[in-house]
C-alpha cells in the first residue's frame, strides 16, 4: 500500500501548493497550517493564521506566485488534539492529508486516501515535476514529521545564510 507520495518541485516563484492540490475534493475540510514558511514579495507571509475553511485556504493558494521554504500543512476533516509527530501518530489522527516542503524544492505528501494520492500523483505528472514516487513500506525515510525534522536529502537544515542568500538570489531572478 501506498503511503505517500514524493517529488521536486522548482526552487523559484510559483503557485505550486494550487498544482499540487488541484482536484483534490476537500469542500468541508479543515486546513492546519503549522511550521510555513512561504512568502509573497519575500517579506509578506502567506499565510496569515495558522487554520483555514477549504474556500480561504483555495484562495490563498491561487495566488500567481508565491515562494515555499518550508511547509507542514495538514487537512482534516474534523480537527483533534493529537500531536502529529510520527507516521503512526498520523494514522491516528484525524488528520487525512500532510504536505511537506523541504529546502523549497523537496515534497512529500501522505495520505490515508489512496484516491487523494492518485490525484496529487496526477497533478505532479501534469506539471512536470521532478523526481516522481509512491512512498511505501520499503522506502518511507522520513522518521519525525516535521518541516524542520532533519531532513534525509542531506540539505543544509539550521543553515538560515544558505537559505536567504538562495532566497534572495531567486527573488532577484524574478524581479529581473
Amino acid at each position: 500500500m501506498n503511503k505517500g507520495i514524493e517529488f521536486k518541485i522548482p526552487n523559484e516563484f510559483g503557485n505550486y501548493l494550487k498544482q499540487i492540490f488541484d482536484k483534490v475534493d476537500s469542500t468541508n475540510y479543515i486546513w492546519k497550517i503549522e511550521e510555513t514558511e512561504a512568502y509573497i514579495d519575500g517579506v509578506t507571509n502567506l499565510f496569515e493564521m495558522d487554520k483555514y475553511s477549504n474556500h480561504d485556504f483555495k484562495n490563498i493558494i491561487s495566488q500567481e506566485k508565491y515562494y515555499t521554504v518550508f511547509a507542514n500543512i495538514k487537512l482534516y476533516e474534523t480537527e483533534d488534539k493529537i500531536v502529529i509527530r510520527n507516521y503512526s501518530d498520523f494514522l491516528n489522527s484525524s488528520c487525512i492529508l500532510i504536505l511537506f516542503i523541504t529546502d523549497n524544492v523537496f515534497v512529500e505528501v501522505y495520505s490515508k486516501s489512496e484516491d487523494i494520492l492518485k490525484i496529487i500523483y496526477e497533478n505532479a505528472l501534469k506539471s512536470k515535476f521532478t523526481g516522481l514516487n509512491y512512498i511505501t513500506e520499503n522506502n518511507i525515510k522520513r522518521k519525525d514529521f516535521s518541516a524542520y525534522s532533519d531532513w534525509y536529502h542531506g540539505g543544509a537544515i539550521g543553515d538560515r545564510d544558505f537559505f536567504n542568500k538562495l532566497f534572495i538570489s531567486n527573488m532577484t531572478k524574478q524581479k529581473a
